[in-house]
């Protein structure tokens, strides 16, 4: 109950607190690692290079991750910007899953510039394979050779096991503005189940959009396009499934750990409108479709589970809209 119970006032930390909570939180942590593992994510949010280094002090022996230690320090000590800890992350990348995840997403934040020729090396090593490290091509970018960004889409369409492809779709994005097109195809395609919550690939694809600005009306806006141009209602089942997972992910503001996701995202009551609230447009033949509820009835129709899901997430944005008013209402101006 008590883990559970500081994993709950470490959320609150992430999102409202700042580098003295950090200060605070670290001698916790630093005292039993493993036991207090939640507080990583405030850690690696609001600590510096100082932190940083006392993480490692605390978890690495023999250069090496202590087994009992948790592998998100890897991470932390790299969204920290801690430069000297780039070889022992290295080292880390072909490791067991976690493990190695973490390595990697650590490494996507250092300039990685004295392991760039063995970043290269891996990726060509394994391109193409159905499972490999996972997260390695997240650091595709690393190698400052843009062919990745065709060479990642074509891994992930002809090569790549759906239960190992969340890097290769977070790799994607990281390509930035070039990447727009082919990431939005990827979302909608169901060669990728880019949106998979069984595989884990959902949250590296709402990080995905989140990276490129992809906002979610944007994305609502373009299936609504693909209706009106005449598309099968049953080809946007998966897309609109698809749609509602990267829903639900906003809806709780999950914190995907990549530095470069966190661009404010549209204001959840700018989200509500485009999504439940439309202005209505008298030229549009889709007008008695007004929200996202009547378009799941309309693919899914009224009695499949995620129309119940679409009125779920119509309660809960109210609610976050609502929030967010008060919580602007309450801030000193």
């Amino acid at each position: 109950m008590a883990r559970q119970w500081e994993s709950m006032a470490a959320e609150v930390v992430l999102r409202h607190g700042g580098p003295a909570d950090a200060e605070a939180l670290l001698p916790l942590f630093v005292s039993a690692p493993a036991a207090h593992d939640a507080l990583i994510p405030v850690l690696a949010r609001h600590g510096d290079r100082r932190l940083a280094a006392c993480l490692l002090e605390a978890t690495v022996e023999g250069g090496r991750l202590r087994e009992d230690a948790p592998s998100g320090v890897l991470h932390a000590v790299g969204r920290l910007g801690y430069a000297p800890a780039t070889s022992l992350l290295w080292e880390h990348v072909d490791s067991l899953h976690e493990v190695s995840r973490d390595a990697c997403l650590g490494l996507l934040h250092l300039p990685c510039e004295e392991v760039r020729g063995e970043i290269a090396e891996a990726l060509e090593k394994h391109e193409g394979d159905a499972l490999f490290p996972e997260f390695l091509p997240v650091l595709a970018p690393k190698t400052k050779d843009p062919a990745w960004l065709e060479r990642l889409v074509a891994w992930g369409e002809d090569g790549a096991s759906v239960d190992c492809n969340g890097g290769l779709i977070l790799g994607v994005s990281l390509h930035g503005g070039p990447a727009r097109t082919a990431f939005t195809r990827l979302l909608w395609d169901t060669r990728w189940e880019a949106c998979g919550t069984g595989t884990g690939s959902a949250l590296w694809s709402y990080a995905g959009t989140r990276v490129l600005g992809l906002g979610l009306p944007q994305l609502y806006a373009d299936l609504w396009a693909r209706l009106r141009a005449g598309a099968d209602p049953d080809v946007l089942r998966e897309p609109l499934r698809s749609f509602i997972t990267l829903v639900r992910l906003r809806s709780v503001d999950i914190w995907t750990g990549v530095e470069a996701a966190e661009v404010s995202p549209e204001s959840y009551d700018t989200l509500y409108g485009a999504l439940f609230a439309p202005a209505p447009d008298a030229g549009d033949p889709l007008a008695d479709l007004s929200d996202l509820t009547d378009l799941v009835g309309r693919v899914f129709g009224g009695d499949d589970p995620l129309a119940d899901e679409a009125r779920h997430l119509e309660d809960a944005l109210h609610a976050a809209a609502a929030h967010e008013w008060t919580l602007r209402a309450a801030a000193p101006h």
